[in-house]
Formats: C-alpha cells, structure tokens, sequence
C-alpha cells in the first residue's frame, strides 16, 4: 500500500511540473512572437544601413584597384607604382595598367625596365607613341583604345625587341598605319581584328607584304609561307600597281563608319549640283592622269592631294614635272 500510495504521489507531482513547464512554454513563446515585429524591423533597418555601407566600400575599392576611373587620369610614375605587377599566364613579369582611363602613354620610364609585359587594355589611348627605351619588354596589348595613328619609328627604336602587338578593337583606318608596323622588324604577333582597316579589300594580303618574313600569326591565324608568296606576286611589279589601286581606293579613306560616309555622298553631291550649274568640264585626259598617280601613290599624304585634284580636274605642278 505505501508503495502504491508513493507513486501515485510521485505522478500526480510529475504531471503538475509538467503542466507547469508546458504552460510556462505556452506563455514564453507567445511573448517571443508579440516581440518579433519589432525585432524584424530593426533588423531590416539595420540591414538597409549594413547593404549602403557596403555598396560605398565596393565602389571605393573598385576606384582604387582601377575598375572605376571617371574623367582623365595621366600615366604617371604614382600610378605605374600603384597598379599591379604580376606573373602572367605565360610566367612573364607583367605590369597592369588596364582600365585607368589613360590617353596619352608617357613616363613609362619609371618602370625601369623590369618588366616583359605591359597591359594597357581598355583605357583612351588615342596615338601609339611615346615609348621610353625598354630593351626587355616583348608584349604590348593595346586591346578595347581609341588608336588611330601608329608611330613606327619610336616602337623599332625605343622597344628592339617587341614581339606581340594586340591591337583588337581600334580605330585604325588606314593602310598607312601597317607601313608603320613594318618598320619593326621582330613582330611575330600582331592582332588588328576589329579595326575598320580589315574591311579594306586585300588587307591581309597588304599586311603578310609589308610585316617582315618572321610574322608567324595575324588576326589570330597563322602566315604559311604560300600566303607570303602570293602577297608578294600580288604587290611587287606591275600586277602590284593594280593591287595597291583596289587597297587605296579612291574617294574612300579605310573603313570609315556609316556615318561619315552618308555625309560625305551628301557634301559630293551637292559640289556636283554646283558644278553642274556653273557648267565646268574636266578633261578626261587628266582625270585618267591623276587615276594613275593614285595607283602609284605610296603615303596618305599622297592620295589626299590627289584626292583633291579629281574635285578639281588638274594634276598638281609636281606631277608634270615628273612625266
């Protein structure tokens, strides 16, 4: 009996504990969700805060590593000591100067020759010039500028031994400009893909003739030796005055845009209704003269001069004396 009587006892004091805990449950989770709308609140204030403040640092890093650069910044020994320095994919010793806004290339002078490889892709580089002597650097990348004009003598003098040139998505207009290239004589690489030039009828052909005999790829495709004889049959001789002739079109300045082509049919055609009203004539004797000093012409120089002269109808003083 006393056995029985204490459990009994035991289960009736278990049971109250139990519905105790489980009401002091009930009542503490029912105060939990009373505060949550509260708590919830504050926490998304306090995110809104965190997220602009981490926006702010992102921006202040990215202007910093390079990746946000507004208005012009000038290449100076500052920024060269600033960006990164790097081993490449290659294993060259790399300087990245890329996405800094940069117009014009000066002061490269204080990288001392170090490095093997300078990347300044994606900036506003509008001329190729400027190079101090860096006897070990090999590899330019110029990818994603604004370059409209190369300057041959200052890379073959000041850089000996550049042997990758990528120019990709440029402005390169000109002809002229790959005579310019040929003036270095250790190119094995060169890529000009995306430049108006490559839309010029034979402009691979013009470019294989003129680069010297060690280029081994352009345009990411490789020169046989078959191609290099074909270019020189095309170029040297008298088929090669025919040849230059379809390259330097006239009237037509390589690969413009649209737009200045639709203004330039506008600007002409309204010179021919002026002429036309005025009832001036050109002998077809000199239009043809000054169709074949075109074909002959070798710099820009040149056609623009000659140009001009089929808008007028008479050959220049120079070229008379000549004949």
């Amino acid at each position: 009996r006393r056995k029985n009587n204490s459990e009994s006892l035991f289960k009736k004091k278990s049971g109250e504990k139990s519905t105790k805990l489980l009401f002091h449950h009930t009542t503490t989770s029912t105060r939990r969700k009373k505060q949550r709308p509260c708590v919830v609140a504050f926490k998304e204030e306090h995110k809104e805060t965190a997220n602009k403040k981490m926006s702010t640092h992102a921006l202040l890093l990215d202007e910093l590593s390079g990746k946000v650069f507004e208005g012009n910044t000038k290449l100076t020994v500052d920024v060269i000591l600033e960006s990164n320095q790097q081993l490449n994919a290659i294993g060259e010793y790399e300087l990245d100067l890329q996405k800094k806004g940069i117009k014009t290339i000066e002061n490269l002078g204080g990288t001392c020759d170090q490095f093997d490889s300078i990347d300044l892709s994606k900036n506003e580089i509008i001329k190729l010039e400027g190079f101090p002597k860096l006897k070990r650097l090999h590899t330019i990348n110029l990818n994603e500028n604004k370059i409209e004009k190369i300057n041959g003598t200052n890379l073959s003098e000041n850089v000996p031994k550049l042997e990758w040139l990528m120019l990709q998505n440029n402005k390169i207009r000109n002809l002229v400009d790959i005579d310019e290239l040929g003036k270095m004589k250790r190119l094995r690489c060169v890529i000009l893909k995306g430049n108006p030039v490559c839309a010029l009828e034979n402009y691979r052909a013009y470019c294989v003739y003129k680069l010297n005999d060690g280029l081994r790829m352009l345009d990411f495709e490789r020169v046989y030796a078959k191609e290099r004889e074909e270019a020189k049959k095309m170029f040297e001789g008298d088929d090669g005055k025919a040849a230059k002739a379809k390259t330097f079109t006239v009237g037509k300045r390589g690969g413009r845009d649209e737009e200045d082509e639709e203004e330039e049919k506008d600007d002409e055609s309204k010179k021919k209704n002026k002429k036309g009203k005025k009832g001036k004539k050109h002998d077809e004797a000199e239009l043809a003269k000054i169709k074949a000093a075109i074909a002959n012409a070798t710099t820009l120089e040149e056609i623009t001069l000659l140009e001009k002269a089929m808008e007028t109808g008479v050959l220049p003083s120079e070229y008379n004396k000549n004949e």
